[in-house]
């Protein structure tokens, strides 16, 4: 890999000399192949850039697209909203380094779940979270790449989630039965709507940066998209790293959102997370389904899938409860 880093860096960057100091895999992340990478160049200067990865064809359990991710991650310096890690380059076709790669700077920071656990206090790094969220939430949709979906109206957007969940009950008889009866109750529980937003698909503490020297960093927008807002809570919602800030003291956390969002208490409360939990995990929802069964038919989409397999059994646990709740 260090000989086709270095054959990269030669064409996107002539004449530098670039050369790989070192170069390690780094865990983290359940879809992207990651990497950090120590650079010299001949000139004596150094640097450590991230290289961001799809794995091998037909080894992940969650797809998504890198050219998209890219155009993203281009992009929202633009918004004047949230800070992202510097992008440098893109291998868009896997020619260089085996796969299509983003490869950015590497940012001297902590994340903000890291963080979590060595205080005693988390209502001030909470409401920090929040803002943050509210932030993205709060971000301009006209400079977002032409190819995000804009959906035309709010209504049209949850009949096109809730068609998600049809569409995996046809394919997957298994779980068909619990499909029906969460889609028919979400389409009947319609909380009041809010303008659509960025929504950024995996909304947790991890994929928050904090150092001293800059402002939070945001990373990890794969599953970006522009949606209900909301979204990013209920996908919170069900986030089990400890301590969730939420789950922690969600009075606190809706209400220091509802005062940067200006939403009201009727469009967001308890209730209405718990509603968009079932709405903001449906796209996952249906690559674990999808990634169940191909183990089912003897295929293998990576280790992790056969772990996955149980969140399944989870998730269906949530959305019963969720709905037996709010009868």
């Amino acid at each position: 890999m260090i000989e086709r880093l270095e054959r990269f860096l030669a064409d996107v960057e002539p004449g530098r000399g670039g050369r790989v100091v070192s170069y390690q895999p780094i865990s983290g992340g359940y879809s992207r192949i990651s990497a950090r990478a120590s650079l010299r160049w001949a000139d004596g200067r150094e640097e450590t850039l991230i290289l961001r990865g799809d794995p091998p064809a037909g080894s992940g359990v969650f797809v998504s697209d890198r050219d998209a991710e890219w155009e993203l991650l281009r992009a929202l310096p633009s918004l004047n909203s949230v800070a992202t890690a510097p992008t440098r380059w893109y291998d868009s076709t896997g020619d260089y380094l085996g796969a299509k790669c983003i490869v950015m700077d590497s940012v001297d920071a902590t994340s903000l779940q890291t963080m979590l656990a060595d205080e005693d206090d988390i209502g001030p790094l909470s409401d920090l979270f929040v803002d943050i969220v509210a932030t993205i939430h709060g971000s301009r949709l006209d400079p977002l790449p032409e190819r995000m979906t804009r959906p035309p109206d709010w209504t049209s957007y949850i009949d096109g989630v809730l068609a998600t969940y049809d569409r995996v009950a046809a394919s997957h008889p298994s779980v068909a039965p619990i499909l029906r009866y969460v889609t028919w109750w979400a389409a009947g529980h319609r909380p009041r709507p809010v303008p659509l937003a960025l929504v950024h698909g995996d909304c947790q503490p991890s994929n928050v940066l904090i150092s001293e020297s800059q402002p939070p960093i945001v990373i990890d927008w794969e599953f970006a998209h522009i949606g209900d807002p909301r979204e990013d809570l209920g996908y919170y919602n069900q986030f089990p790293v400890l301590p969730n800030l939420y789950w922690a003291d969600p009075e606190r956390f809706l209400a220091r959102y509802r005062a940067a969002t200006g939403v009201t208490e009727e469009q967001l409360n308890p209730d209405v997370v718990d509603y968009f939990l079932i709405i903001g995990m449906a796209a996952l929802y249906a690559q674990l389904v999808d990634a169940a069964d191909a183990v089912a038919n003897n295929q293998h989409p990576g280790i992790l899938a056969s772990y996955l397999i149980n969140a399944i059994s989870h998730q269906h646990d949530m959305f019963l409860s969720i709905c037996d709740r709010q009868v």
